[in-house]
C-alpha cells in the first residue's frame, strides 16, 4: 500500500513590518498609480487583512508621509562650500526622485503643507545653506519658502499624471488647436508651434517621463538661484 506523501507546508510568511508595508506601497504606487492605491490593496499585496496594517501605520495620511519620506531620504547633496552649487544639486536630486516615481507627483504638495513625517534634515539643510548665503530673519523664512515651492513645483508639474490617450484623441485635439491658431491673434504661438507641441506645459499630451522638460527645469532653477543671489547681495550691501 502506497504511503501518503506528507502535505506541503506553506512557507512561513515574514513578519509584517512598517518597512515591508512602505516598500509594498511604493511598488503598488509605481505600478498602478493613485487609482488603486489604498490600504486594502496594499494589504492584499502583502497577503494580510487591512486591519493588520494599522498596527504599523495609523492611517492613509501617515502612510503617504512615510512613503514620501522614504523616497526622499537621500535627497540631500553632500556639503559644498558654494551655496549655489549645493542648491542646484538639491533641485536635480529632487527631480530625479520624482522622475523615477512620477505617480507621487499629486501627493507632494499636500505633504509639504502638512506632514506626519517632517524631514528635519531637509529643513535644516536648506535653512543652513540660505543662512550661509547671507539670509537672516524674515528674509531667511521667505527664501526658504521660495526654495521649497520651487523644489516641488517644477518637478510635480513636469511629471504630473496625464490621462491615458490610447487612441491619440488628446494629441490630435491639441495639435489641431495649435496648428489652426490664427497667426494674426497668436503670432508667437503660431511661429513657435512645432517647438511647443508636447514640449511645453499646457500644450502636451505626455508627461516628463516620455517627453522631458529638462531645458525648462535648468532655466527655472538657474533663474531662482540667481534671483536669491541678487537679493542676498542687495541685503549685504545694505548692511
Amino acid at each position: 500500500m502506497a504511503q501518503k506523501k506528507p502535505a506541503k507546508r506553506n512557507p512561513k510568511r515574514a513578519p509584517l513590518s512598517r518597512h515591508a508595508i512602505i516598500a509594498t506601497a511604493i511598488d503598488l504606487l509605481d505600478r498602478e498609480g493613485l487609482d488603486n492605491f489604498s490600504i486594502r490593496n496594499i494589504a492584499k499585496a502583502l497577503g494580510v487583512y487591512p486591519t493588520a496594517l494599522y498596527w504599523h501605520v495609523p492611517n492613509r495620511h501617515h502612510l503617504i508621509a512615510r512613503l514620501i519620506a522614504t523616497l526622499f531620504a537621500d535627497v540631500l547633496p553632500e556639503p559644498d562650500p558654494d551655496w549655489q552649487v549645493w542648491l542646484k544639486a538639491l533641485f536635480r536630486r529632487y527631480r530625479d526622485v520624482v522622475r523615477a516615481h512620477p505617480n507621487i507627483s499629486p501627493l507632494i504638495g499636500g505633504h509639504l503643507v502638512s506632514s506626519a513625517s517632517v524631514d528635519l534634515k531637509l529643513v535644516e539643510g536648506i535653512l543652513a545653506t540660505l543662512a550661509r548665503a547671507g539670509f537672516a530673519g524674515e528674509e531667511l523664512v521667505a527664501a526658504y519658502n521660495a526654495v521649497i515651492t520651487g523644489l516641488c513645483g517644477y518637478a510635480t508639474q513636469e511629471f504630473a499624471h496625464v490621462f491615458p490617450d490610447p487612441d491619440g484623441d488628446l494629441e490630435a485635439s491639441l495639435t489641431a488647436s495649435v496648428e489652426e491658431a490664427d497667426p494674426a491673434l497668436y503670432p508667437t504661438l503660431a511661429a513657435e508651434r512645432h517647438r511647443l507641441l508636447n514640449r511645453a506645459l499646457v500644450l502636451r499630451w505626455q508627461n516628463g517621463t516620455q517627453s522631458s522638460l529638462e531645458p525648462g527645469f535648468e532655466m527655472f532653477t538657474d533663474a531662482l538661484i540667481a534671483g536669491l543671489a541678487q537679493i542676498s547681495e542687495r541685503g549685504n550691501n545694505r548692511d
